[in-house]
């Protein structure tokens, strides 16, 4: 039997570690200062975690959104350009409305971030310019409202996500807490080890063995 030692892990490893440990060492009495330190820091973690998944998350489906919404659009302008218009103005205007679409490309939904709210805010001011009145009856401005409320929803989301981060700087994210984490698991291995040593107890051991293991699954 000999001291355990943390190998290198990912931060969902580090976590899943962590609460195992802390399923093994609950009965035990003779460590609860340490498992409790365990566990406040684990609570910590799991908490920055959190928040910066659902920050992520949150972008991501947005940005699909307007990415959705962006083709449907172009879907739309090209199939009512096959369609057999009589109106010389509807045609020229929707060779209008394309010819701004076509501007920013096929590659516009992959672009950066901040590339495609800005790609996206210039093509809705270009289209601004185009006189849509002739296309009330195909339903192709129905499709603006709804990129420009995507894309602001998007910016929004961004400027908070900025704003998060630099909250959780202060407050520490889930990276900068991995040392704190594994030097509390650390500590409770330690003392748990011991006890061991000193007392010979077989519910000291088994729990001790069962932490062995535990850590040797990630290496």
């Amino acid at each position: 039997m000999e001291l355990i030692s943390l190998p290198r892990l990912r931060l969902k490893e580090l976590q899943t570690m962590a609460e195992n440990t802390l399923l093994i060492c609950a009965p035990i009495e003779e460590v609860t200062s340490a498992t409790q330190k365990v566990k406040n820091t684990l609570d910590t973690f799991k908490g920055s975690m959190l928040k910066d998944q659902a920050s992520a998350a949150t972008k991501l489906e947005l940005d699909k959104t307007r990415d959705r919404l962006v083709s449907g659009f172009k879907q739309d302008v090209r199939a009512e350009q096959y369609y057999p218009h009589q109106e010389v103005a509807t045609i020229e205007t929707l060779e209008n409305v394309k010819q701004v679409m076509d501007k920013y490309g096929p590659h516009l939904t992959k672009l950066t971030y901040s590339e495609e709210s800005a790609a996206i805010d210039n093509m809705l001011t270009e289209l601004k310019q185009v006189d849509t009145l002739a296309l009330e009856g195909t339903g192709i401005n129905r499709w603006i409202p709804l990129i420009k409320n995507a894309n602001n929803a998007f910016k929004n989301a961004a400027r908070n996500y900025v704003s998060q981060s630099a909250k959780a700087m202060e407050t520490q994210a889930a990276t900068t807490l991995v040392p704190a984490l594994m030097a509390s698991l650390d500590e409770l291995y330690t003392l748990l080890f011991a006890h061991v040593k000193i007392t010979k107890n077989d519910q000291l051991k088994t729990a001790y063995a069962e932490l062995e293991e535990l850590v040797d699954t990630y290496r």
